[in-house]
C-alpha cells in the first residue's frame, strides 16, 4: 500500500465516486440490478472512500439502526483487490461509527459468502442461515462493540 487516504464522501463529487465504484463492482461485475444496489438508505448512510495515490479504489457505508451499526456496500475495484484495502476501510468505518454512535453495542452486516473470511478476520461471527440477496448468497454476521 502506498499513499492511502480515507475520506468521508460528504459532497456530490465524492458521492459520484462512491457510485462509480459500486456500479462497477455490483452492477457490472456482479450483475445486481441498479434498483437493488442504489436505495433510499444512500441518503441517510455515511459513505467513505479509500484513495490510493488520489485514486478512489474502495468504498463502504454505515448507518445506525435499532439493532446496532450496519456496515454495507463494501466494494473494491477488481484490479485493486487482495491488497488489504477493504480491511483498512472496514477498520476505519468501525472506528468512526463507534465514535459517532457511542450507544451502539454491535456492528452487523450481510456478507457475500465469498468474502466471509475477510469479516471473520476482523472478528465478525456468523449467525442464522445463508440467504439470497440480489441473487448472491449472503451470511448475516455481527461483532460486539467492547465498551
Amino acid at each position: 500500500m502506498s499513499n492511502i487516504k480515507i475520506t468521508q464522501a460528504d459532497n456530490p463529487a465524492l458521492i459520484d465516486q462512491v457510485f462509480v465504484i459500486r456500479t462497477e463492482v455490483f452492477v457490472h461485475e456482479q450483475k445486481c440490478l441498479p434498483s437493488e444496489e442504489f436505495d433510499e438508505l444512500d441518503a441517510v448512510a455515511q459513505h467513505y472512500l479509500l484513495f490510493d495515490n488520489e485514486l478512489a479504489v474502495s468504498t463502504g457505508r454505515f448507518r445506525k439502526t435499532d439493532k446496532g451499526i450496519k456496515i454495507e456496500r463494501i466494494a473494491t475495484l477488481g484490479r485493486y483487490r487482495g491488497k488489504g484495502y477493504a480491511t483498512v476501510l472496514l477498520n476505519h468505518l468501525m472506528e468512526v461509527a463507534q465514535a459517532t454512535y457511542t450507544d451502539a453495542n454491535c456492528f452487523y452486516l450481510h456478507a457475500q459468502v465469498s468474502v466471509k473470511p475477510l469479516y471473520e478476520k476482523l472478528g465478525f461471527i456468523s449467525y442464522g442461515n445463508t440467504f439470497i440477496e440480489a441473487d448472491i448468497v449472503h451470511q448475516a454476521m455481527e461483532k460486539s462493540i467492547n465498551t
